[in-house]
C-alpha cells in the first residue's frame, strides 16, 4: 500500500532536501507544499510540488485549503519558522489529527519555545544543565554570577544555532543581551557544560521513541554554534531513557531531533534542546542500522510492534562529512581534506538535487567568496 504524505516547507533549509527519500523508501507518495526555488523541490522523490508564495507566512491558509481538498495519511512540517506560523492557529479544527502535538495543550509551547521546553524537562526530572528564565540585564547578570561563567544565552525561539550566544564573562553579557533581546528583555540563561555536543535523530509514535540514531558534532559551520557539517556516530545507555522522557512530556508524533551534551568526565548525557522537525541526517540510517523508512511505514500501516530500534554499536566512531554543508565549509576555509571527503555523502541517487546544490555553490557561494577575497587583497 502506498501512503500519501504532505511535506510542508517554508524556508530553503539544506537538511530537508534529503528527507523525501526516506518517505519514498517508506512507500509514500510525497506532495510538497513550498515556495518555488527551494532545493527540496528538485528531489526526484517528490511526486508533486504545490507552489506557494515565498516565506512561511503565506503557508497556513494554502495548507488549510489543500487539506480540505485532499486526504493525506500524514503531514510533516519541515522547519521551525513554518511550524511556528501554523501554530498561531492552535485550537482551530483544521489542525486536528495531523499537528505533531495536541494543539489545544501546552505541548505547543513545549516544542516551540526553548524556555518552555527547559521548564517542562526540569519538571519531568530529566537531566539538564542549570537554567533560568530572566528578564532584564540585571537579572541575567545575577544568574550568571550564581552559575559561573561561561554561560549560554538563548532566545525562546530559534533554529540551527540562531538566537544562541556563548558568554565567557560579564564584559560580554551586555552585548549579547542587546543582540538577543526580543523586546521584552526575557531570555534563557543556561549553565555551559564542557563536553561533547551532539544530537539524536528520532522517530516518535505519539510520544514513544520508535527508533533513533545519535551523533557527536565534530565540526560546525559557519559558526561554532551553527549546525554541524561533520558528525561522528555514537551510542550511549542514557540516550534511550532521555528520548522516552522527551516523548512523554511532549507527546510528539513524527520526526524530530534532540540536542544534548555528553559530559565525558562524568559519562552523563545532558538534555539541551528539542527540534520539532526532520533533522538533516536521517538518510544515514544505513550506518546505524535502524531503518527509519521501515519504522515509519509500520506506523502508517498500523503494524508497529511494541519494541524500539536502537542504533548498532558497530557504527560507533564512523565519521561523516555532510554534503553539501562540508563542501561550503571546505571552500570557505580552503580545507582540501573536507573537499575530498564530503563526496561520499553526496546524493548520487538524486542527480537533479545534487546538480541544484552544485549550481548554488558555483553561482552563489563561490562569487561571494571571490569578492571577499578581492576586497581583502585590495585592503592590503
Amino acid at each position: 500500500m502506498e501512503f500519501d504524505i504532505l511535506l510542508v516547507v517554508g524556508i530553503d533549509a539544506v537538511g530537508i532536501a534529503r528527507f523525501p527519500r526516506i518517505l519514498h523508501d517508506a512507500g509514500c507518495r510525497v506532495t510538497l507544499l513550498a515556495p518555488p526555488g527551494l532545493a527540496v523541490a528538485r528531489s526526484r522523490y517528490v511526486s508533486r510540488h504545490v507552489a506557494t508564495a515565498a516565506g512561511p507566512e503565506a503557508l497556513p491558509r494554502q495548507l488549510q485549503t489543500l487539506l480540505a481538498e485532499r486526504h493525506f495519511h500524514h503531514v510533516i512540517v519541515g522547519d521551525e519558522p513554518t511550524l511556528t506560523v501554523i501554530a498561531r492557529h492552535r485550537g482551530e479544527a483544521w489542525l486536528d489529527g495531523w499537528f505533531p502535538v495536541d494543539h489545544r495543550s501546552d505541548a505547543v509551547e513545549v516544542i516551540l519555545s526553548k524556555s518552555a521546553f527547559q521548564r517542562a524537562a526540569d519538571a519531568a526530572g530529566l537531566t539538564t544543565p542549570k537554567s533560568e528564565v530572566r528578564t532584564g540585564l540585571a537579572g541575567l547578570e545575577a544568574a550568571a554570577r550564581a552559575m559561573g561563567y561561561p554561560v549560554m544565552l538563548k532566545k525562546s525561539h530559534g533554529c540551527s544555532g540562531s538566537g544562541v550566544r556563548k558568554v565567557a564573562g560579564e564584559a560580554e553579557l551586555g552585548a549579547a543581551f542587546e543582540l538577543l533581546n526580543e523586546g521584552n528583555g526575557t531570555l534563557l540563561i543556561q549553565q555551559f557544560l564542557d563536553g561533547r555536543v551532539g544530537s539524536s535523530d528520532v522517530l516518535f509514535d505519539r510520544g514513544v521513541p520508535v527508533c533513533w540514531q545519535s551523533w557527536y558534532s565534530r565540526q560546525c559551520w559557519p559558526t561554532p554554534l551553527a549546525s554541524s557539517c561533520v558528525r561522528e556516530a555514537m551510542v550511549h545507555r542514557e540516550i534511550g531513557p532521555m528520548l522516552a522522557g522527551v516523548g512523554a512530556l511532549s507527546g510528539f508524533h513524527g520526526f524530530a531531533g534532540v540536542d544534548w551534551v555528553h559530559d565525558t568526565e562524568r559519562d552523563r548525557i545532558y538534555l539541551i534542546e528539542f527540534n520539532p522537525r526532520p533533522t538533516p541526517t536521517y538518510h544515514l540510517d544505513v550506518l546505524s542500522g535502524v531503518r527509519f523508512a521501515d519504522s515509519f511505514h509500520a506506523i502508517l500501516a498500523g503494524t508497529r510492534s511494541a519494541g524500539c530500534r536502537e542504533p548498532s554499536a558497530a557504527a560507533c566512531g564512523r565519521v561523516v562529512y555532510l554534503f553539501p554543508q562540508s563542501l561550503y565549509r571546505a571552500i570557505a576555509e580552503c580545507d582540501l581534506d573536507s573537499l575530498w571527503r564530503c563526496w561520499s555523502d553526496a546524493p548520487w541517487s538524486d542527480p537533479v538535487l545534487m546538480a541544484a546544490h552544485l549550481r548554488r555553490v558555483l553561482t552563489h557561494f563561490l562569487p561571494v567568496r571571490w569578492r571577499q577575497a578581492v576586497k581583502r587583497l585590495l585592503g592590503r
